[in-house]
């Protein structure tokens, strides 16, 4: 490149600019090549260097040359275009700065600024073919070392050589007869197998049903162009069965697949029907997985070789060659969004990638969401039903438990725990699920009415009872358990319930039946996770307790009864989605029970028994209750009838976030001349404080997207104050 002239480079810098930067491309040293796009490269910003990616090459800059500074260095080649394309395209759409897109969903060893360390495998070729006289001048080692390396065109490794013929070829590349390359060393698992392209792998998986093989059969008509597709089972219909076998197909063809799950808890079970199904380990990927473990398997998926990758939605970034199916399993689930930093739907994000790619995308749930639903109704995605329960299963009776005016025990009725005891002695298993982890919802003074509240988020903090502390579960600030209320000195009283409570509750009322508890207290390793669903699967542990974790994916087919301890949690909540969510949950949990040979039964705690949201979701199917809230949603015309950008304002100073956000809506109102869009606010968040920071919120919804983006320019124009933190939230999950 010496003597060239200088190109110019647009970098997405790894800092919160919103723009791409332009840098002069003058190489400096040997083995820079020319630029191209996915390059990762170090550049000068300020005073410091940092990292960024290199997302296009022109000829002139719109700067004057003298403010050009030079790309510092290359870092590494590891980013494909079309992948930079996707993430560059996620950050305009969610506006966010494409730099830090990049920092959210890269491996560690990719967010530094150093040199990857690179294992290199030295392969040896000919250097061509000698002329007879030349090659009668070398000895006979010689000769024959050359003949064989002519003999293959991919060269000898240079592990695979004898000493005395590891001597021999650096001889005779000194010489220039022998090429020396290097290639890089993909790591490769000891348990992962190699995949002839073409072969399906020689395993014998149990039959499909007939509603599968239909499924399956439809899912494979289309495996080389883009298809959506909502596959819509009822829970224990076998949705993953179908995943894998067309994942199975799809290995079969060399091609590889990713499969996405909300909850790195369902990672453990997938894995395993996925080695049996496939007959290789997948691939493995989610935060939760050791920083040299998720580097390793980034460099695998950029290997020609498939693979099936079982992840969370961080996964949907790697760099997968020849990716030829995804599968979004549970796509309704909120996890599947980001809710701070780079605020993305994995789910919507995969659609997109699977359009970009060409290729099918299976959009799995018992209960889709009305998005997704809105979508089938406009004729955009296809949808596949899987209406009866896989093997034995049945699906469960649903019964209301009318507690009002009851004495409960650890937020259980009487008639509850008697039930509990049938079923325990009947030799089945029980799941109790209560969405509030921790052993009470706070902490009071019956004398006085003191609360122990947060100072940093006004709010109160939740008792835990081991290690014996109050643990605030907005911003997580802890302190240890008071002995007596701190204004009259008087006895304090736990209310509310936990999980943590009543799995106490339930040891000491079933000393033998084994209790154990699944939330994010109890699950802070692999390990503990792995050990918490093997007690239960081996029935070892009879009543499990837990969170929503327990809600999605799980297959226990020892449970007979399943147990909602407040149903009516979120049944009144300002957020317009709580209905749909709601809902959700309760199908979900229930679909827990009655999984293996025996009748299942769900019993759903509620002191609203009448209320039409109960009547409507165990009157008729999930679908007719998700029917009704759409036409409600039709009629409002929020999403997904129209757009949602969320704007929120955080400062130390409460009137300063408010009036920041007043000004912001005055503004955004007077530039929709014509209706373009609709504000409301500035209100305070639902958490109004949270970490010693105020919350407000403006809420601005659209007809469309492109007018939606418009809104959030004029946003992101604005002047914002240093003592004010601005977030947009694009499509918003959450209202809180």
């Amino acid at each position: 490149m010496e003597g060239s002239p200088a190109r110019i480079v647009e970098v997405a810098v790894f800092c919160p600019q919103l723009n791409l930067l332009d840098y002069l491309w003058a190489p400096t040293g040997a083995g820079w090549g020319a630029p191209a796009v996915g390059l990762r490269v170090r550049v000068p910003l300020g005073p410091r260097s940092t990292a960024g990616v290199v997302m296009g090459i022109k000829p002139t800059s719109p700067l004057p040359a003298r403010r050009l500074r030079p790309v510092t260095e290359v870092l590494d080649r590891d980013l494909p275009p079309d992948l930079c394309e996707f993430i560059f395209w996620a950050s305009r759409y969610y506006r966010v700065a494409p730099g830090l897109a990049f920092q959210s969903v890269l491996p560690p060893e990719l967010k530094s600024l150093r040199v990857p360390a690179r294992k290199l495998r030295v392969v040896w070729r000919a250097a061509g073919i000698l002329p007879e006289d030349r090659m009668r001048r070398l000895g006979t080692a010689s000769r024959e070392l050359l003949a064989g390396l002519g003999e293959s065109p991919g060269g000898c490794a240079d592990h695979a050589l004898a000493a005395p013929s590891r001597r021999l070829v650096r001889a005779l590349h000194r010489r220039g007869l022998v090429l020396r390359i290097e290639l890089d060393e993909i790591p490769e698992r000891p348990e992962t197998q190699k995949l002839p392209s073409g072969m399906i792998p020689a395993t014998t998986p149990e039959p499909l049903n007939p509603d599968q093989a239909a499924a399956v059969r439809i899912l494979l008509e289309s495996p080389d162009r883009f298809d959506c597709v909502l596959l819509d089972g009822i829970t224990g219909s076998g949705k993953t069965r179908v995943y894998l076998e067309v994942a199975r197909q799809c290995l079969g063809r060399g091609r590889s697949s990713l499969i996405l799950v909300p909850e790195i808890a369902l990672t453990p079970q997938l894995t395993r029907e996925a080695d049996r199904i496939l007959g290789t380990p997948p691939l493995v990927y989610h935060s939760g997985r050791p920083a040299a473990e998720r580097d390793r398997i980034w460099q695998l998926a950029r290997a020609t070789q498939p693979h099936c990758v079982v992840g969370t939605r961080s996964a949907l970034f790697l760099p997968l060659a020849n990716l030829g199916l995804i599968v979004v399993d549970e796509e309704h689930d909120l996890s599947f969004k980001q809710q701070e930093g780079f605020r993305y739907s994995a789910r919507d994000l995969a659609v997109w990638r699977a359009r970009q790619l060409d290729i099918p995308i299976v959009l799995g749930s018992a209960t889709p969401s009305l998005e997704t639903l809105a979508n089938v109704e406009r004729g955009r995605y296809r949808q596949i039903r899987l209406q009866e329960r896989a093997g034995a299963g049945q699906v469960p009776e649903s019964i209301l438990v009318d507690i009002r005016g009851q004495s409960l025990t650890g937020g259980l009725a009487p008639g509850t725990l008697a039930r509990m005891a049938l079923h325990l002695e009947g030799e089945g298993q029980v799941l109790v699920y209560l969405d509030r982890r921790g052993y009470a919802r706070n902490l009071v003074c019956p004398a006085c009415g003191w609360v122990a509240e947060c100072p940093a988020c006004a709010a109160p903090f939740t008792v835990h009872r081991l290690p014996g502390q109050l643990l605030c579960h907005r911003c997580g600030r802890s302190e240890r358990l008071p002995s007596g209320c701190a204004q009259c000195a008087g006895n304090l009283l736990s209310r509310g319930t936990g999980t943590e409570r009543i799995e106490a509750v339930l040891a000491e009322r079933f000393p033998g039946a084994g209790v154990v508890r699944l939330d994010r207290d109890r699950v802070t390793r692999r390990e503990a996770l792995e050990a918490i669903l093997s007690s239960v699967r081996e029935q070892h542990a009879r009543i499990l307790v837990g969170t929503q974790m327990v809600t999605k994916g799980h297959d226990f087919h020892g449970v007979t009864l399943v147990v909602v301890v407040d149903a009516d949690q979120g049944l009144f909540s300002a957020d317009f989605r709580a209905p749909e969510r709601l809902g959700q949950k309760l199908v979900q949990v229930a679909g827990r029970a009655g999984r293996g040979s025996r009748p299942g039964s769900v019993l759903l705690q509620t002191r609203h028994p009448e209320h039409p949201f109960f009547q409507d979701l165990l009157a008729g199917s999930y679908m007719t209750f998700a029917r009704r809230l759409l036409e409600e949603r039709r009629a409002a015309g929020w999403p997904p009838f129209g757009c949602l950008v969320l704007a929120t304002a955080e400062s130390a100073n409460q009137e300063h976030a408010r009036d920041f956000l007043a000004e912001a809506g005055r503004r955004l109102t007077a530039a929709a001349a014509r209706g373009e869009w609709a504000v409301w606010g500035p209100a305070p968040a639902l958490r109004a404080k949270q970490a010693g920071r105020w919350r407000f919120q403006l809420l601005v919804r659209a007809e469309g997207r492109t007018m939606l983006q418009r809104a959030c320019h004029h946003l992101q124009n604005l002047q914002i104050p240093r003592s004010i933190r601005l977030h947009l939230d694009v499509d918003p999950y959450d209202l809180g």
